[in-house]
């Protein structure tokens, strides 16, 4: 499940760089250790400045996990693109929910303002 997660962060963070290598040029290994990182460094963020509890941080990873394999089924057996965009924004709103249940509406925005510095900030590097 947590290789889920971690390929989740993939997804989202769409590239990122280690030693000045492109996301592509990385072994496993290394793409393993950078998205641990990450996840560590968000977590650590979620935690110790939006005050959230191991409770919520697992229950995060969960409705991710959840996510990102509704994601794989939606592309596995839509039928068409136009199919699978309407349950993707369908799943999306669920999961913005979930989130938002767990989290709290201010909190979440202020976690998704950081999660989105740092994807600015790694693609800015690979430039």
């Amino acid at each position: 499940m947590k290789k889920i997660f971690f390929l989740c962060l993939v997804v989202l963070s769409t590239t990122t760089t280690m030693a000045q290598k492109k996301w592509v040029d990385l072994s496993k290994e290394e793409k393993l250790m950078k998205l641990q990182s990450f996840r560590d460094d968000n977590q650590k963020f979620a935690k110790e400045k939006l005050g959230m509890t191991p409770e919520q941080l697992e229950d995060i990873d969960n409705v991710n996990i959840c996510y990102l394999s509704t994601l794989d089924r939606i592309d596995r057996y839509g039928k068409d693109d136009a199919a699978k965009d309407k349950y993707v924004k369908s799943i999306t709103s669920a999961r913005s929910t979930q989130l938002d249940a767990i989290m709290g509406v201010d909190k979440r925005k202020q976690y998704s303002d950081y999660v989105q510095a740092k994807i600015e900030k790694a693609i800015e590097q690979m430039d």
